[in-house]
């Protein structure tokens, strides 16, 4: 009787559990999953990872177009907001806009990030693109301002692509690490009072007329996406 029993049930796939794994459905998916879970996990893992990264700059971009709108409204010269398409092939302190002659873009103005900072100037203006040469470009030149009175003038030039150098500091002017460099009224088609960047070293040698100083800008022109071009004082 025993005997008979066994075959029954070996006959009749009691047992069997790839015989209830073959009857759900989709089995080769479940199979897949029970043996293998990590690759789910890990490619769900790369997608949340992606999303937050998309999310994080959008809210980015938002704070930034916010500044500048907030900009807009607080001064009285017209700002023009632009994206950043590309830098140029052979220089990447060369900026390309998606705005140009349609918007008034023209060459000399001033292009602003968020919070009014001055970050380079427009130098080639096509029906609707523009370039814009950054600060810190070797050919970059801005007469500014130093120091809470900005009664020091002087002239700003890029530095190899990196920072910016103050020249042209009469001796007898005391001014010190940390001092704010805004731009100052002697620029054409440029507003003067847009915060430049800070001073970084104070360099002066016995005999020399003027002394100089390397400027270090207040954010990093190569993680820009939003600008805004300044149009009319």
């Amino acid at each position: 009787m025993v005997a008979l029993l066994l075959i029954f049930f070996k006959e009749s796939q009691l047992f069997d559990f790839g015989f209830i794994l073959r009857k759900l459905p989709h089995p080769q998916r479940v199979t897949n999953q029970l043996l293998d879970p990590p690759t789910d996990l890990d490619e769900a893992y790369k997608y949340l990872l992606i999303e937050n990264s998309r999310l994080q700059s959008l809210a980015e971009e938002n704070e930034n177009l916010r500044s500048l709108l907030e900009l807009k409204q607080a001064q009285d010269y017209e700002l023009v907001t632009a994206n950043i398409i590309s830098h140029d092939a052979l220089n990447k302190n060369l900026l390309i806009i998606d705005v140009g002659l349609e918007r008034n873009i023209e060459s000399g103005q001033a292009v602003v990030a968020n919070e009014g900072i001055i970050i380079g100037k427009v130098i080639e203006v096509m029906d609707n693109a523009a370039v814009v040469r950054v600060l810190t470009d070797n050919l970059s030149k801005l007469a500014v301002s130093v120091g809470d009175q900005q009664a020091v003038a002087g002239l700003l030039e890029g530095s190899l692509g990196l920072s910016m150098s103050l020249q042209y500091i009469p001796q007898e002017i005391e001014i010190k690490k940390s001092d704010l460099v805004v731009t100052s009224h002697l620029n054409e088609q440029i507003p003067g009072g847009l915060v430049v960047g800070q001073v970084e070293e104070v360099e002066f040698s016995e005999g020399e007329l003027f002394k100089q100083a390397s400027v270090s800008p207040l954010i990093n022109y190569q993680t820009l996406s939003l600008l805004a071009v300044i149009i009319s004082l």
